[in-house]
Parts: C-alpha cells; sequence; structure tokens
C-alpha cells in the first residue's frame, strides 16, 4: 500500500501472518475501544483519550514490539522510483531524521490499518457476509 505522509511517498509491505497475529493481540484492549467507533455507535473524537489510555497500559515491550513490526515493513521513495528501508530493525533506529513521533504513529497506523484490516466490524452487515463456499 502506498500513502502519504508530510509530502514523503511512503510504501508499506505486508507483515508475515505470525507477525500479524502478535500485533493483533497486543492491540486487543485498544480495538475494543475503537469498536464503537468503528461501527458508528460513537464519533472517533470522543474515542481518543480511551485509546491512548488502552495504549498507555501497554507494556513498553508490546509497544517496541508493534512499533518494529510495523516500521519494518515500510520503505520511502527516494530520488526517481527507488525506495529506501525506513527502519533499522536491529538498532532500533529511524533511517530517516524527518520522521518524528507524530509522523511514526501515523505511519504505524496506516501499516496496521493494511495489514489487520480483517479484524475491523464492516459498518454494513452485508458487506461483512462471507460467500457460502460451492458444495
Amino acid at each position: 500500500m502506498e500513502f502519504e505522509i508530510n509530502g514523503q511517498a511512503y510504501l508499506a509491505g505486508k507483515m508475515d501472518t505470525f507477525k500479524q497475529f502478535h500485533v493483533s493481540r497486543r492491540l486487543v484492549p485498544a480495538f475494543g475501544v475503537a469498536a464503537a467507533a468503528i461501527s458508528g455507535e460513537v464519533k472517533f473524537e470522543d474515542l481518543v483519550q480511551p485509546i491512548m489510555q488502552a495504549i498507555a497500559s501497554m507494556t513498553d515491550a508490546d509497544c517496541d514490539f508493534i512499533l518494529d513490526a510495523c516500521l519494518g515493513v515500510v520503505k520511502r521513495r527516494q530520488h526517481g522510483d527507488s525506495w529506501a528501508p525506513i527502519y533499522a530493525g536491529s538498532s532500533q533506529s529511524l533511517m530517516f531524521d524527518d520522521i518524528d513521533m507524530p509522523t511514526m504513529l501515523q505511519i504505524a497506523g496506516k501499516v496496521i490499518q493494511d495489514n489487520l484490516s480483517g479484524f475491523f466490524p464492516a459498518k454494513d452487515a452485508a458487506a461483512s457476509e462471507t460467500p457460502a463456499r460451492p458444495a
């Protein structure tokens, strides 16, 4: 998935299935709080504080795992059509000095949204129906 933040183009790959599983189980407390906003029952703006509280209650190790998994699949467009990784997981370092905390969190959010979208309920019940398998 390609996206832009602060005038920079990013390309997010897919996490492997096990990373998706481990990221999703660490995010369960925040998912529970966000479910009402996703279903349209509550405005997202009203849930920012509860979501932030759920994230604040996570251990540092859980937060690091989530950020490592998310940032590790992202590249940034360079001159022309080349892409460079934004994160060196072995040293937990961002490769670009202009990626500040808000930008880092936006990038992680885009990766989570793209990789874990199947965990979010659809607003329209018909959209969430699974087609019947042929007999």
